[in-house]
């Protein structure tokens, strides 16, 4: 039986939350976005996935993983024009990012990995500048801000709604999908349906499965190594 000890944040009592903190002190934060992910994936896929892949990191190391936060800059809306997003300011992301990782820092959490599953440029670029920032004042915490695509490199590509994201949800939250609404005489495209990447019509459940399996095996080793940091 193993004894690595992790919770989600939320449904953890106090005395729970100290005993994970003493025994790995590492707080994995996931980011997202309201956001159009087109007819056949649901609006909050980005923290929803950035959720289940931080879940994945905690089994394998300890920890805690609090919810997703749902603030997004440089969405679909104002780049594409679609709906049911909800699109944040710059300094909205900042400053949010900014007191979490402030509070996490001052609950004596030593490791923060931050997984945004947003990939708008401005987004990333926020989020990264903000953790950066924060690391360089606080340098007996350890900061990791990714997107969930990094550790893909070289193995699946960056995507938006398309085979990459919705065989993550396929395997992951399999109800919240439909692949039937997708345009059944055409590959959807971004400017038409909010698309971006490979035929989400091919995605599956078993390459959802081989994502998450490449983005914890690719990441763990930089998140082990970030932990045996700080405690020397």
């Amino acid at each position: 039986m193993s004894d690595i000890q992790w919770g989600a944040y939320e449904l953890l009592r106090p005395a729970q939350i100290e005993s994970i903190r003493s025994a790995t002190p590492i707080a994995y934060l996931p980011w997202g976005a309201l956001e159009w992910h087109s007819y056949h994936n649901p609006i909050g896929l980005d923290g929803l996935k950035a959720r289940k892949l931080c879940e994945a990191l905690a089994q394998e190391t300890g920890g805690v993983v609090l919810p997703p936060v749902y603030v997004g800059t440089d969405t679909i809306k104002p780049f594409k024009g679609f709906h049911h997003t909800l699109e944040h300011k710059i300094e909205t992301v900042k400053a949010l990012c900014t007191e979490f990782l402030e509070q996490l820092a001052d609950e004596e959490f030593k490791v923060i990995i931050l997984v945004t599953g947003h990939y708008g440029k401005v987004h990333v670029e926020a989020i990264k500048e903000t953790a950066a920032a924060f690391a360089a004042a606080n340098p007996k915490i350890a900061v990791w801000a990714l997107t969930d695509a990094e550790p893909h490199e070289g193995f699946f590509d960056a995507n938006h709604a398309a085979y990459g994201e919705t065989s993550y949800m396929t395997y992951l939250y399999p109800d919240t999908v439909d692949l039937s609404l997708l345009p059944a005489d055409r590959v959807a495209t971004l400017d038409e349906d909010g698309v971006w990447g490979d035929d989400p019509r091919t995605a599956n459940a078993s390459d959802g499965g081989r994502m998450l399996t490449v983005f914890v095996e690719q990441a763990l080793p930089k998140i082990r190594q970030l932990l045996a940091d700080v405690r020397g």
